[in-house]
């Protein structure tokens, strides 16, 4: 196929101060939580937030992240909260003794149980685009579960990395978004495990999600492009498993 040998010449732009993604090369401990039966609170308590704000403060970690899930097609495992704790060395999500597991809120007399944990994952970010000029993180994020075809893995990154980021740089240079993400999942894997790779997208409104990538964009993006060769030969290398909207509910930077 003619475009597999295509050279893109794609300006990845990466965001030193983490203001909505995590650099190339940046690792992901994300965190599912499971919220308690009757649960209507959004917001973490301050000790959670507290114990991040010294990590990042000593340098363990470079940022934090607190998500609520609104919306999930994922039909086997339930949370409704997700944390994103980012570093460059793996070693900085190591998590410290004094970390409460699950998720509280400081009620009148005791603790409130609000989230208990699911399961963690590392991510390792392979590539990124942005819109310049954020100063905050971005408050929607679409995560994208895929799965790469077995034995095709070389032509899907090509596909991620050479095609599809300078796509989404567009989309981000023309204020339809702010940014993207390319994650490869390093832990936990084998043949059980769903998926292998996840992009996301950030948005600062919702209505960005509808401006999504058209068969015009890609024909201007990639003018040597067959899109309805390019459509088919996506739809061969990698599967969507699932996708999540998550909302930001606070972060330390």
């Amino acid at each position: 196929m003619k475009y597999l040998f295509l050279t893109v010449a794609a300006v990845l732009f990466f965001c030193r101060g983490l203001s909505a993604q995590a650099d190339a090369g940046f690792y992901l401990k994300v965190t599912y939580y499971e919220a308690s039966a009757g649960a209507l609170i959004s917001h973490h308590s301050n000790d959670v937030r507290g114990i991040q704000q010294q990590r990042v403060d000593s340098g363990e970690i470079a940022a934090w992240r607190f998500y609520k899930v609104l919306y999930s097609s994922n039909a086997v495992h339930r949370y409704q909260f997700v944390t994103v704790e980012i570093a460059d060395q793996l070693n900085g999500l190591q998590t410290p003794p004094s970390h409460r597991t699950n998720l509280f809120i400081e009620g009148a007399h005791e603790n409130i149980l609000i989230a208990s944990k699911v399961h963690s994952e590392i991510w390792r970010t392979r590539a990124g685009v942005y819109r310049t000029g954020l100063v905050s993180p971005s408050r929607y994020k679409n995560a994208n579960f895929m799965r790469a075809t077995p034995g095709r893995l070389e032509e899907y990154l090509d596909l991620e990395i050479n095609i599809a980021a300078p796509l989404h740089q567009n989309q981000a240079d023309n204020g339809r978004m702010d940014g993207w993400n390319f994650n490869r999942l390093i832990f936990p894997t084998g043949t059980a495990v769903a998926y292998n790779f996840i992009t996301t997208d950030f948005y600062s409104e919702l209505e960005q999600i509808e401006m999504g990538i058209t068969r015009e964009l890609i024909t201007r993006v990639h003018p040597d492009l067959d899109v309805d060769e390019f459509e088919d030969f996506a739809d061969s290398i990698r599967t969507r498993v699932w996708s999540d909207l998550w909302e930001l509910l606070d972060h330390v930077d």
